[in-house]
């Protein structure tokens, strides 16, 4: 199992990609707040549950009232357009998406019962902005949300919606239900679109952030294993590291505002990361900065830059490390906060052998009180004979060892009882 030197490294190597996915999840949320993702995936989604191409009866939903009051503005088909990252590979869907200008004020977030209860009122009254209905105040039936279902001009939405119909046992509050877990069950797509979305942005914050700030996971990694102070430094910080909020932080600028702190401390536990100015500009990679893990400082000055000699640090090494750190950084802040949880937890739990020694047990501490304390066993009895001459009845019993030939519970030819009683 690992030791305590390996579990401290890992804690170490957890905490830094804790606090890089910090900094690429904050960034992260920071364009979800100017891009709205969300809102466009969910505009999508709609469609696609619909099989309304072209967005009208998804501007139908979106207007309802119960919708309507989720959002700020006003969803226009007409303003759907190529999505131009991705319809240019093979293979993928031709997509339509809304554009970035006018998806802004789109809701994020739709409830499954508002959903349900709108679809139901479109499928029966119709449209909240046509209201060409001769009675359009008079209660929903069942039978007339069948009659209505079955004059729907999409196939696939006709036959969803009669599905519910048929399931629902005449029982409109059951027909919400079943509509509620349409919908649930489509928008689990979407989150999936999300998600995959997520994933890759991460990757590409994360190799950016690992070449800008140079933070080299197998670098950090092997002066963890060197050096015993600084990796107490970053275990010692690692146990006061909080939950990150799940999700965005409230704002783009709350967002922005984790991913300070945690670039802040990186700084503060002292993490070998950075670029370093050199006088040297064979030494420079570019803009006469070098890697720290390819500099060895010989002096500083406050104002001028580094004088330093160059080590054996592979540069397709530093490559690798930044590599590590971007896919670490996929995996997201929970995951690596949850990981350093269970790291600690185990530490706790576990105690180094040369730091704490072996404890006896109480049970066995209270036994050898008991013997200490008890009165020492009487010694053995031995018989001595009298002297020559001497009456028999002379004979006695004295402490000290028995014989050699002495067997307990035997008769022996040789001793005498002078009390016996002659029959």
């Amino acid at each position: 199992m690992f030791n305590s030197e390996t579990l401290e490294v890992a804690i170490g190597m957890a905490f830094l990609f804790l606090l890089m996915a910090l900094i690429c999840t904050g960034i992260k949320e920071w364009l979800e707040g100017i891009f709205k993702w969300r809102a466009m995936d969910l505009e999508r989604g709609l469609r696609t549950m619909l099989d309304d191409e072209k967005g009208q009866l998804t501007a139908y939903l979106y207007e309802h009232p119960l919708v309507l009051s989720l959002y700020q503005g006003k969803y226009d088909p007409a303003h759907l357009t190529e999505n131009r990252l991705t319809n240019w590979i093979p293979g993928v869907s031709q997509a339509m998406q809304v554009r970035w200008s006018r998806r802004r004020n789109l809701p994020s977030y739709i409830p499954a019962g508002h959903f349900a209860k709108a679809l139901i009122d479109l499928v029966g009254r119709g449209p909240a902005s046509v209201d060409n209905e001769t009675a359009p105040d008079a209660l929903l039936t069942i039978a007339h949300l069948r009659e209505r279902a079955a004059a729907l001009s999409s196939p696939f939405l006709r036959r969803a919606v009669l599905s519910a119909i048929d399931h629902a046992g005449g029982d409109l509050r059951q027909l919400t239900e079943n509509l509620q877990h349409w919908f649930d069950g489509s928008m689990d797509r979407a989150s999936g679109w999300y998600k995959r979305r997520t994933q890759t942005v991460l990757f590409l914050l994360g190799i950016a952030a690992a070449i800008v700030l140079n933070v080299d996971a197998l670098y950090i990694m092997s002066r963890l294993t060197a050096d015993k102070t600084f990796r107490e430094t970053v275990v010692s910080a690692a146990a006061k590291v909080e939950a990150p909020a799940p999700g965005a932080a409230g704002s783009p600028t709350d967002a922005l505002e984790t991913a300070r702190k945690a670039r802040a401390e990186l700084d503060k536990v002292g993490m070998p990361v950075g670029w370093l100015e050199v006088l040297d500009n064979k030494q420079a990679w570019f803009y006469g900065l070098a890697p720290v893990q390819r500099c060895h400082v010989v002096s500083v000055t406050a104002v001028e830059p580094v004088r330093c000699t160059e080590t054996k640090y592979s540069p397709l090494r530093i490559v690798l490390g930044w590599l590590i750190t971007a896919f670490a950084v996929m995996l997201g802040a929970p995951f690596w906060f949850d990981l350093l949880n269970k790291f600690m937890v185990i530490r706790s739990t576990v105690k180094p052998h040369e730091k704490s020694r072996e404890e006896g047990s109480e049970d066995r501490a209270d036994t050898a009180s008991k013997d200490a304390q008890a009165p020492s066993a009487p010694a053995l009895l031995r018989v001595v004979a009298p002297a020559a001459g001497a009456n028999a009845a002379g004979a006695r019993l004295v402490p000290g060892p028995l014989p050699e030939a002495f067997v307990p519970h035997e008769w022996r030819d040789s001793v005498v009882n002078s009390r016996e009683i002659p029959l």
